[in-house]
């Protein structure tokens, strides 16, 4: 496949052809519309198009809430006595 001219080329030696000015105008392309990486651009179609679908249905979810966490702790939620006991009496018979 050719694509401007780096076809059938390593990544090594369409980097070492690579000019400045061309490095510049990739660089603006992905400011302006987002990651290269077509796996990042379909999670966030589909998170898009989740996010739509829940607010037409009346949910109150986020954009947020349909991207895959990557990398971020989870919050650890420490639990009380006092919690411990609200929820073992909560499933007395």
């Amino acid at each position: 496949m050719v694509l401007n001219g780096i076809g059938g080329r390593t990544i090594a030696e369409a980097k070492a052809s690579l000019t400045y000015n061309e490095a510049l105008s990739w660089m603006a392309y992905v400011e302006q519309n987002g990651s290269l990486n077509w796996g990042l651009r379909i999670e966030r179609g589909a998170a898009l198009l989740a996010t739509i679908l829940n607010n037409v249905h009346g949910g109150k979810a986020n954009f947020d809430d349909f991207l895959p966490k990557r990398g971020e702790p989870e919050e650890e939620v420490g639990a009380s006595a006092q919690d411990l006991f609200a929820l073992l009496q909560s499933v007395k018979r």
